[in-house]
């Protein structure tokens, strides 16, 4: 790859006819254009004019992601959530963020209904399974599972103790499907 330069969108970089167009660029009417700020390179291998991002791009969530959400509602047959954040990711995510997670993808044994399992205000890591038409969630391995919960009387931290939660502040002792690492889990290793 040669030819580097800082370009901006809309930027003419090359022709149709002298190149392809490739990641970062657009072609309009037989000229390869910029679509975002960055650095101009030619693939000159590949025949290709691309431009690298100068910053990192918003996430797109995809099939596969594991994720941190929050609980917003609870329903008998499913959790509506909020993601919050794609681990391994230091920017925020593009477009829809709220998604399903439905009874059935909860655990590989059986739950009758969300409540045993989760609380509103819960963070919890899960596995993306579907995008679209909705973001669909799942909790099935030991890694997914509550991470963070909060008392459902008075919404301080719960602490683990065997296999219960308590809080520290009411003494109000609670049942969660809890990740291998709750109570450990270190958000600075996002």
């Amino acid at each position: 790859m040669t030819e580097k330069k800082i370009v901006l969108p809309g930027d003419k970089l090359s022709t149709s006819e002298e190149l392809l167009s490739g990641d970062g660029t657009f072609e309009e009417d037989g000229i390869i254009r910029s679509s975002q700020v960055g650095t101009y390179v030619v693939d000159n291998q590949n025949k290709r004019a691309k431009v690298k991002a100068v910053t990192s791009m918003p996430v797109l969530l995809k099939r596969g992601d594991i994720v941190l959400a929050e609980v917003r509602m609870m329903r008998s047959s499913m959790i509506i959530a909020d993601v919050i954040h794609v681990i391994g990711s230091k920017r925020g995510i593009s477009g829809d963020t709220n998604g399903t997670l439905r009874v059935s993808e909860i655990s590989k044994g059986y739950v009758k209904d969300p409540s045993d399992a989760f609380s509103l205000g819960d963070i919890f890591r899960a596995r993306v399974t579907q995008v679209k038409p909705s973001i669909q969630l799942e909790t099935k391995d030991n890694e997914f599972g509550v991470i963070k919960g909060f008392c459902s009387k008075c919404r301080n931290s719960l602490i683990k103790k065997d296999n219960i939660l308590e809080c520290k502040n009411c003494g109000n002792k609670e049942r969660r499907l809890t990740s291998n690492d709750f109570g450990t889990f270190d958000p600075n290793n996002l």
